[in-house]
């Protein structure tokens, strides 16, 4: 499997919004997220890592089809739900880099695709000369959530392993409408990496 990855950055992440919106929408179906979303929210969401300065976004492509992804913008340019658990806390907000997906088909995971993407995210955050921390949010689920899957790994488990610390008392919530038809508040819990 011959797979190329790349950094995007302005005018090159606007070619790939339809795939990435495309990426975004089918796996964020899966649970945790269970996500029913449309693809005019994810070319207006994505749009914002064209626009931000420092924003990037890395693709894995496979044949030409982007199959991975992984986004990072700095905090600051991130919406208020984001940015505002952030305010009491100790780290300057200028100093923080989140981290919004780091995305891949089933067939492509666990196969160390994920490190890389990690991996280069980093190095093109520590580029940049500003940024001391990474962040990012997971979505809040039961143990015992009714959708799932038996053979479900958390992504907490590749945060721990790649050097992400749980925040438990940084903690934002967003509503979303799940693959039921239904809109509902979920908990999002941060993590936090020095760079």
């Amino acid at each position: 499997m011959l797979l190329t990855t790349q950094i995007l950055s302005g005018h090159d992440v606007t070619v790939h919004l339809d795939a990435l919106a495309t990426l975004r929408l089918d796996i964020f179906r899966e649970f945790p997220y269970l996500y029913d979303g449309t693809r005019d929210s994810e070319l207006r969401y994505l749009q914002v890592y064209a626009q931000a300065a420092d924003a990037c976004v890395l693709t894995a492509t496979n044949g030409g089809r982007v199959v991975g992804a992984a986004t990072g913008i700095p905090l600051m340019h991130e919406q208020q739900e984001l940015r505002e658990p952030f305010a009491a806390f100790p780290y300057p907000l200028g100093s923080i880099y989140y981290v919004g997906e780091l995305l891949l088909y089933p067939e492509y995971r666990n196969r160390g695709l994920g490190m890389q993407l990690l991996s280069n995210l980093e190095n093109q955050i520590r580029s940049l000369g500003s940024f001391r921390y990474l962040t990012c949010a997971t979505v809040v689920r039961l143990d015992d959530h009714p959708h799932r899957p038996a053979n479900y790994l958390p992504i907490e488990r590749f945060l721990k392993r790649t050097g992400f610390t749980s925040l438990p008392e940084v903690t934002t919530t967003f509503a979303w409408r799940e693959t039921d038809g239904v809109s509902r508040e979920h908990l999002m819990q941060f993590w936090i990496k020095a760079l």
